[in-house]
């Protein structure tokens, strides 16, 4: 896990995640049915191979090997949520939920998944233009490269979980906290400390949770 750890891709959102007024919520729909046009990406490796390209050479086939096994056990999950491969928003809310599951030091909440799969969805629904413009490669690069990074996260908490106790265990705490903490500021623009999950996708904890 020390070898990668440190060679995480990180997707920036530009606002942060807020509350939809009532009145917003045909709105929401439309924007929902328009994310779920976006062109899916087709999971050819590019994204793993370009996360490869930033380890140390002699660490490149170790660091692709568990990048591969990262992304493999990404796609497991998600199929048994009936989430498809490629789609963007399933790849950001996974990294969100792993940077939180790190940060937080806590197994993510099953059912807060899917509403926050929707929620990123949504968030992606207002750049649709934007994305309908990304080439193939770029779809690819993105889907993966964020997949990676959240289950590597995720992985590291549950790894922490099942020995807290091991050898190197307070540095694996101290590290993946410090990752997740990253993660969160850089994808949602607030700190990590405010980041709430709930049954409708991400929160400020300065808000009331829906």
């Amino acid at each position: 896990m020390n070898v990668i750890s440190n060679q995480l891709y990180h997707q920036n959102l530009n606002k942060t995640i807020g509350h939809w007024d009532a009145h917003e919520a045909e709105q929401k729909k439309k924007k929902a049915a328009a994310a779920a046009r976006l062109p899916l990406a087709q999971t050819t490796g590019l994204g793993i191979a370009e996360l490869t390209k930033q380890l140390p050479k002699e660490q490149a086939e170790a660091g692709r090997a568990a990048y591969k096994q990262a992304f493999d056990y990404h796609e497991q999950v998600i199929r048994k949520f009936g989430l498809p491969s490629g789609d963007l928003g399933v790849a950001i809310a996974s990294s969100i939920a792993g940077a939180w599951m790190a940060y937080n030091n806590k197994p993510f909440p099953d059912q807060f998944y899917v509403p926050l799969v929707n929620q990123m969805r949504e968030r992606l629904s207002s750049h649709g233009g934007s994305l309908q413009s990304l080439s193939a490669t770029e779809r690819t690069t993105t889907y993966e490269s964020l997949a990676v990074a959240g289950m590597i996260l995720a992985s590291s908490q549950i790894t922490w979980a099942r020995n807290p106790n091991a050898a190197g265990a307070e540095e694996l705490k101290q590290r993946m906290r410090t990752q997740g903490a990253q993660t969160l500021t850089r994808m949602l623009q607030v700190p990590p400390e405010r980041v709430g999950i709930g049954a409708s996708g991400v929160y400020s904890l300065a808000e009331a949770p829906r």
